[in-house]
Parts: C-alpha cells; sequence; structure tokens
C-alpha cells in the first residue's frame, strides 16, 4: 500500500500529505530545493463573534404563505433581501513553506524513488547524485507534536533552511532554533463570488481586539556537520547526515477564547513540543508507528492485485487506467488512502478534518477551506463506523456540541425557536448563522440536524452507552428546534419554507424562472424523520421519556412521507417540478437512502423511485458527488453501477484544470480527490462507498458483498464493522464467499451473503463465526 513516484513532485497536488491531526505537511521530495508545504488546524481568519443580523418582523410566515400560494418567485426575492447582510464563515489558512535548499553545485540525479508508505505513515525518498547515495524519510509524530525529516548522504553536502510563506512576519534564529512568527488576518470581509472565495480581503488591523490567531514555527536541525545561524536562516555544512525537528503552535485557546486577548503562548507550548529533540529520528519513528498503526492496521484489504502495476509510477498508473481497468489495486490503494488521511487529519483532541482536511496550500482557499456542513462535513466522517475509525470522529462530536451555544441564539433569532440549529456551514469559531448569497445555499437551517445522523450512526457500530449519553444532549436541542419549526400541510407535517441544497427548479405560467425556495423538500423533511427516529431510538435505549418524547412521537408518525412523481422518481420539492439542472451534483432528495435509513428493499416503491432518480441524475459529477453516487448505488445492490463509479473517480485531473462542477471529478495525481478543485471529502466518501459495497448493516440484515464490482473476482478485507459493534472479515473468488464475524457480546444476528438468502445466526461473545455461500 504505497504511492510510488519516479521523480519529485512539481507542484503541490503531485506532493505527498502526512499529519498527525493537528500538523500537516506535504512533502515534496525535491533533490537540490526540498519543499514542506505546512498547516496546522487552528490557524483560521478572524475570532469569536455574534453574526446574527436584524430581520424583519414576521419575515418567514410572508415567505410561508407566499409559497403556500405557489408564488414562489416572489418568495425567493424577499427571502435573498431579507438574508442580504448575511456575513461568510472565516477561513482556514496555511502556515507556509519550509525549504531545505541544497548548497552543492551541480546535480546528477539518478535512480530517484519516491513514496509514501500507508503502512507506516511516512514519506521515504531515495535517489543517487553523482553516485553517492541519499536516503530521506519524513513523518509528523503524533506521540512527539513534531515533523521530523532525516537525510543521510554518502557524500558530505551543505544545505540552508528558510521559511517562506503563508501570514509570516518574521524569521530568526535564536539558540539554534530557527523560530517563524505569523499572525492571520482578522476577521475577513468577504464577498462570494462564483467558486466562493476570490473576492475575499485578509485584513491585519492594529487594535488587539480586531487582530486574528498569533502563530510560531520552530526548527532545529540536528547533524554531524556545522551548523552556523544566518539571519532568517540556518545553513549546515559539510553534513553526512542531517535531522529536522518542526514544530507549530498557536494562540488558540478555544472557539469561544478571543486569540489575541484570550490566546495562549505559542512560545511556552513549543519548548514542551522540543523536549523529544534529544532523541533520534529512529526513536521517534518507533514511537510513532506504535501510535498509528494501532488505527491503520484494523483494516487489510486485497483484490489479488498484481505487482507489476503496483511498481509502476502512480501518475502514469492513473493515466493507463482507463485502458486497463484490470489494475484492480488501485481501487484497494485509494480505499486504504482514506482511512490513511483520516487518521493523519482527525484525532482525539484537534479539529475536525474541513474541506481540504488539514491540507491547504491556499492564502484565500476555494471555499473558505471551511466546514460546508450540507454534506461535506458529514462525509468525511461517514467511514468511521464501517472501517473500524470511530475515535477520529471524536473531534465531530466536540464540533456539535460547540455549535450549541451559536446554534441556540441563531435559532432563537431567525426563526424565534428554542433549540439549536445551523445554515450550510460553521468554522472554527463554530458560526452558525446564514452565508453570504442566494437562497440555495444560505437559506437552509439543517446542518446541525444532518451532523446529528453522522453521531448517532456512530452510535450503532459502537453500541458505547457512555458516547449514547455524550451525544444524546446534541440530539436533543436539535429534536428541539425540528418539532418547534414543522408546520402542518395537507400532505404531513413539513419544515416550511424549505430550499434542496444548491439546486434550483423552473416554475412559471409564461417564462419559466430558476427558483429555489418552497413550500416544502424531501431533503429538509428526510433529515428531520431521521432525527426523530434517532433520537426516539437513543431514548429508549437510555431509558429517557423527557419533555419532547411525546411530541417527537407524534411529529415522527404524522410527518410529510417522500412523494413519487411523474418520472416514477423521488420529488425534490412539494411539487413535481420541471429541474434548472436534471444532473445536479447534489441527490440531497435521496437523503432518506443514504445517509437516512428509511429507503430500503423494505419499501420497494420508494426503492425503485430512488433507483430512478439515480439513473435521472446521471453517472457525471465532482469528486465528492462520485463518492456518493457510489454509495447509493452500494444500497441498491448494483455491483456493476458501483464498480463503473468507482473506476470513474480514478480519472486524472490536472491541477491546472478548470473548476467543472458537473462531471470534471477525479483524482489528482497525489490521490488528492478533484472537485475540482481539491476536496478531501471525495476520498473519504469513496473509502466509506467501498465499505458500503462490501457490508452493509443499515436495515437489519448484515448483508456480505451486497454490491460487489463484478472485476473485483477475488478478494478479501479483514476488520470492518457492522452495526451493533460486529467485526467483519470476508473473502471471496470466483462468485464464492465466506465471511467471519465476531461480537464482544452474545447476540442474534440476520446474515445474507449476496443475494442468498438471509439466515438467523448465533454469536457467542469473543467467538469467531463462519458464514459460507
Amino acid at each position: 500500500m504505497k504511492l510510488y513516484y519516479d521523480h519529485p513532485a512539481e507542484n503541490w497536488h503531485e506532493s505527498l500529505p502526512l499529519g498527525n491531526g493537528r500538523i500537516g505537511a506535504m512533502v515534496y521530495g525535491g533533490t537540490k530545493k526540498e519543499i514542506l508545504a505546512l498547516n496546522e488546524d487552528t490557524l483560521w481568519s478572524g475570532y469569536p463573534e455574534k453574526t446574527q443580523k436584524k430581520l424583519p418582523e414576521g419575515y418567514l410566515e410572508k415567505v410561508r404563505e407566499l409559497t403556500e400560494k405557489r408564488e414562489y418567485q416572489k418568495a425567493m426575492e424577499y427571502l435573498e433581501e431579507c438574508f442580504s447582510s448575511s456575513e461568510d464563515v472565516q477561513m482556514y489558512v496555511p502556515f507556509g513553506n519550509v525549504y531545505m535548499e541544497m548548497l552543492d553545485g551541480t546535480e546528477e540525479i539518478s535512480d530517484y524513488h519516491r513514496e509514501l508508505c500507508l503502512d507506516t505513515a511516512e514519506v521515504r525518498i531515495t535517489y543517487k547524485n553523482q553516485g553517492a547515495l541519499v536516503e530521506k524519510s519524513c513523518i509528523v509524530s503524533q506521540p512527539a507534536q513534531v515533523l521530523v525529516y532525516k537525510i543521510r548522504s554518502e557524500k558530505a553536502f551543505s544545505l540552508k533552511l528558510y521559511v517562506e510563506g503563508g501570514y509570516a512576519r518574521e524569521s530568526c534564529c535564536t539558540d539554534g532554533i530557527l523560530k517563524t512568527k505569523g499572525q492571520c488576518p482578522g476577521r475577513v470581509p468577504f464577498t462570494v463570488g462564483e467558486g466562493g472565495s476570490e473576492k475575499a480581503v485578509p485584513v491585519f488591523p492594529e487594535e488587539p481586539e480586531k487582530q486574528g490567531m498569533c502563530y510560531e514555527g520552530w526548527g532545529k536541525i540536528v547533524t554531524d556537520g556545522k551548523v552556523n545561524e544566518a539571519g532568517n536562516a540556518v545553513i549546515v555544512e559539510n553534513a553526512e547526515e542531517v535531522t529536522l525537528y518542526y514544530g507549530i503552535r498557536s494562540s488558540f485557546a478555544g472557539f469561544d477564547r478571543h486569540p489575541v486577548i484570550e490566546g495562549r503562548c505559542p512560545e511556552e507550548l513549543l519548548k514542551a513540543d522540543f523536549d523529544c529533540t534529544g532523541k533520534s529520528y529512529e526513536a521517534l519513528r518507533t514511537e510513532h508507528l506504535k501510535e498509528y498503526q494501532k488505527y491503520y492496521k484494523r483494516v487489510s484489504f486485497s483484490l489479488g492485485e498484481k505487482d507489476e502495476y503496483a511498481e509502476k509510477d502512480l501518475r502514469q498508473r492513473l493515466t493507463d487506467f482507463q485502458d486497463h481497468p484490470e489494475d484492480v489495486g488501485l481501487n484497494a490503494l485509494l480505499f486504504q488512502y482514506g482511512r490513511y488521511l483520516l487518521i493523519a487529519a482527525s484525532r482525539p483532541g484537534t479539529q475536525a478534518a474541513n474541506l481540504q482536511g488539514i491540507w491547504n496550500a491556499e492564502l484565500v482557499p476555494p471555499w473558505f477551506s471551511d466546514y460546508t456542513i450540507n454534506i461535506n462535513t458529514e462525509m468525511n466522517y461517514w467511514q468511521t463506523g464501517p472501517c473500524n475509525l470511530e475515535e477520529m470522529g471524536e473531534p465531530l462530536v466536540r464540533l456539535c456540541e460547540e455549535m450549541a451555544a451559536d446554534g441556540k441564539e441563531t435559532a432563537m433569532h431567525y426563526f424565534g425557536k428554542e433549540g439549536v440549529c445551523s445554515f450550510h456551514n460553521t468554522d472554527l469559531w463554530r458560526k452558525t448563522t446564514p452565508a453570504d448569497g442566494r437562497a440555495e445555499w444560505n437559506f437552509w437551517p439543517m446542518g446541525y440536524a444532518w451532523l446529528c445522523r453522522n453521531l448517532y450512526d456512530q452510535y450503532l457500530f459502537t453500541e458505547d452507552r457512555a458516547y449514547l449519553e455524550r451525544i444524546y444532549p446534541v440530539l436533543k436541542e436539535n429534536v428541539r428546534f425540528c418539532v418547534e419549526s414543522v408546520v402542518g400541510t395537507a400532505q404531513g407535517y413539513a419544515m416550511s419554507p424549505a430550499t434542496s441544497p444548491e439546486n434550483d427548479f423552473l416554475f412559471g405560467e409564461e417564462k419559466k424562472e430558476k427558483l429555489t425556495v418552497a413550500q416544502y423538500t424531501e431533503n429538509e423533511n428526510a433529515i428531520v424523520r431521521n432525527l426523530l427516529r434517532d433520537y426516539l431510538e437513543a431514548g429508549r435505549i437510555l431509558g429517557i421519556r423527557d419533555e419532547l418524547t411525546g411530541q417527537a412521537e407524534k411529529i415522527f408518525e404524522e410527518m410529510a412521507a417522500p412523494a413519487v412523481g411523474s418520472n416514477g422518481q423521488i420529488l425534490e420539492w412539494n411539487e413535481d417540478f420541471e429541474e434548472a439542472d436534471p444532473h445536479h451534483r447534489h441527490l440531497s432528495q435521496l437523503y432518506e437512502l443514504h445517509p437516512g435509513r428509511g429507503i430500503t428493499e423494505k419499501t420497494p416503491e420508494l426503492y425503485e423511485a430512488a433507483r430512478t432518480s439515480l439513473l435521472r441524475r446521471g453517472d457525471a459529477g465532482t469528486g465528492w458527488s462520485l463518492a456518493w453516487k457510489i454509495l447509493m448505488w452500494a444500497r441498491m445492490k448494483d455491483g456493476v453501477h458501483t464498480g463503473k463509479l468507482m473506476n470513474e473517480i480514478l480519472h486524472l485531473v490536472e491541477p491546472k484544470e478548470s473548476m467543472n462542477m458537473a462531471n470534471g471529478g477525479g483524482v489528482y495525481a497525489n490521490l488528492f480527490c478533484a472537485h475540482p478543485p481539491y476536496q478531501i471529502d471525495g476520498n473519504f466518501g469513496y473509502t466509506a462507498g467501498v465499505a458500503e459495497a462490501l457490508l452493509q448493516s443499515h436495515d437489519g440484515v448484515i448483508t456480505i458483498l451486497p454490491a460487489l464490482p463484478e472485476k473485483w473476482t477475488k478478494g478479501e478485507i479483514s476488520g470492518l464493522k457492522a452495526r451493533g459493534n460486529i467485526t467483519v472479515s470476508i473473502r471471496w473468488e470466483n462468485g464464492k464467499a465466506e465471511a467471519w464475524l465476531s461480537s464482544d457480546t452474545e447476540k442474534k444476528v440476520t446474515v445474507r451473503i449476496g443475494k442468498g438468502s438471509e439466515k438467523e445466526v448465533l454469536l457467542k461473545a469473543g467467538e469467531l463465526c463462519m458464514i459460507a455461500e
């Protein structure tokens, strides 16, 4: 399981990612000049600020009345006028680049090899320079909280270490340490343009109360050569071995603390981190492997791939894949890469993985590299349950807990309701208010409730009662908002007025206009249905029947049901509107199919309507949209379609290609998912999709190989999880399969292999149970 190349990275999209949940690094593997593009997960613009805006009294009732009268254009125009002063999120910014520049004249490079080994979370580079072997290796250690980079050469060399980029303000050498100080922008006054962020203007006010995050990076070199301080650089001379220790800390003291007035001291934190510089690279690597592999090695995966492909440069391998889809090892590699990236980007105690995980090179990143919670953040964490990485979901739980304070004000300010809610994105400061822009994205207060689906589904995989007790208050306050907000319609209770994320419909007697505000939408109603179902189930497990239980039961039973349209599709809006973009990237109306659990084979009419909807949407899409379609086709038990989309996402995209929200999805040369531009949700969604194709448990049955791609004729996977805290391993070849199930507690489960018959099986605590078909 390696990403292998026979040349250095020519750009950021070819460099290789490392991370410990907090510090991210993109390693280029250069020979003359090595570049380490660094991030730290709390480097965001701004500071805590209330962003609730004044709204006209009774605005919501007026919009609802207009939608009930089918005056949809007036409803949208009025709503957008009311929300015109909304502020967007703050942005996630890079630390900058660390450079190690060789000072030894002419190069003669041969036998170059660069790789990221997923089993060790280590980048290794080897080559010969004028016949002398050079070996380089790099890790970002979670136990040590620093990046460690080692160079060993058969021939003595000299190098220069320096830092540039980001929002750095000064670099200097003190006590043998290169210290770089910087400061993130204050609150950025955003104006959203096409693509979301190019009009953002970073600001650096003089007043401390308006300033952004302070940060420092420290670099120390340990070597057998001579070290000289040279102003804002370090020079190493006549060395055969160099080890760089690099740490980053910020003044972040919490989502509700001002990073300057109430901030922490980065210097004190770095002093503690640098206790590790007395240890060798090898000693720190041993600690790193012990900590990392306890997560990564839980799941192994093989598709009987051939070694001839694994030894090929990955860029060339991706190029060749379109003509040689039998290279199924790429499918297995991309699956494990998604698990690797989540471990690298999200650890207990760190910030949650954002739109780019923790890796961002742009001073003003696309969509601010925020938490977009109308699908993208949720998709980041769909794999935690099935792929046996529940600990990596802790930052998402904490994010949800921290959103509560602002979410309570937003619920009351915008809707006059108790409980909590959030619009479609948030940031480090846990903003929950609407974003700037059109109603199709800024009027959708269901982000918090959607996140609750992640939280409860994670419980179903672990059955950890203490965890359920922790998340129950988050579920409850979201339920409180929803039960107060739904209104009666002819079809039942519904959230009204409503939108379907980022999508439009056509409406008008003479001239049809692109509109987005409807009386209600299937997406918003589906989120409420699933939230109420999860909350009521959690209450029964915990033995809680509180003041909301009866109300939640009534509304759950009387919610407007999914409807089927004239073309046999699941209706997206309250009417059978003509779609402005029939192939739109969002599949919001199919929420009950995935990530919800309300459309299954047990609801055959809706199940077939979901299939029709997927066919109408088509197979093209952005990277994350392709991943969502993989998950949905897996739930349709369609291995042919699932495999087709899995191969489609392995389409090589060049970073210079323009953004294409219709059909531009694929991967860059380093396997980062291309929206385009880069977003990590497609990587995480793909991994969840592979797990869904191999094992499903959302409908009360553990189904083995429900959607096996046709080219995966042989394979084995171990360590997946089914709901009920059941560990599953599977082996298959030429239509025959066997599986091993284990549980920590004795329980009866229903199991099916492929399209075979269901069997009831007794799992005895701690014992393996084999099933064969």
